[in-house]
């Protein structure tokens, strides 16, 4: 039941963000409200739940990529696009209404996000330590990625409106932030 709670709490945070009710929930899992309340004793607690879940979904597969074998880059590229999909997954209302609403719960999800930043540049410094990258000044590097999130939510509204997918967004950040845009031969 915990695994399809999730799933459907999911659904309704991408339709409704958080103003579904458990009510809701109910009638798309065909169950009762006291069926949820077994699993979670609040609607704040099933939407930490699902926090919770997201975030070890992600240390699972981030596992794999940072101390995977490989090239640093393909790893690094596999990352983003976990990143990606875990931050961008839900719409930008409900980043706004966990912080609105669930304080505690937003700031751990916001800990949560930015302490990602740190796996990332540790891919970065193996790159550039196996000659993969060349080197950069890493904690620039760092501050100019954590400085452009917040920007992230316009940027994806744009992306969406010239019809571009998460793929071409990798591809994109590959291209310019790692290759740079020096013209090449």
């Amino acid at each position: 039941m915990k695994e399809k709670l999730v799933q459907a709490t999911l659904e309704e945070m991408r339709t409704r963000s958080l103003k579904f009710t458990m009510d809701d929930l109910a009638r798309k899992l065909h169950a009762s409200k006291s069926s949820i309340y077994k699993v979670v004793d609040s609607k704040e607690d099933l939407i930490r739940l699902v926090m919770h879940w997201a975030m070890e979904k992600f240390d699972r597969k981030s596992a794999e990529l940072l101390h995977g074998e490989g090239p640093v880059n393909s790893r690094l590229m596999s990352y983003c696009g976990l990143f990606f999909h875990t931050f961008w997954y839900l719409p930008d209302t409900v980043n706004e209404d966990l912080e609105a609403r669930y304080e505690d719960i937003w700031k751990e999800w916001d800990r949560y996000r930015e302490a990602r930043f740190d796996d990332m540049m540790a891919l970065l410094k193996e790159g550039v330590d196996k000659g993969e990258y060349r080197k950069v000044n890493l904690p620039v590097v760092r501050h100019m990625w954590e400085a452009s999130w917040p920007t992230c939510n316009i940027v994806r509204t744009f992306l969406r409106k010239m019809n571009m997918t998460g793929r071409d967004v990798l591809e994109l950040l590959e291209d310019i932030m790692l290759k740079g845009l020096e013209k090449r031969n």
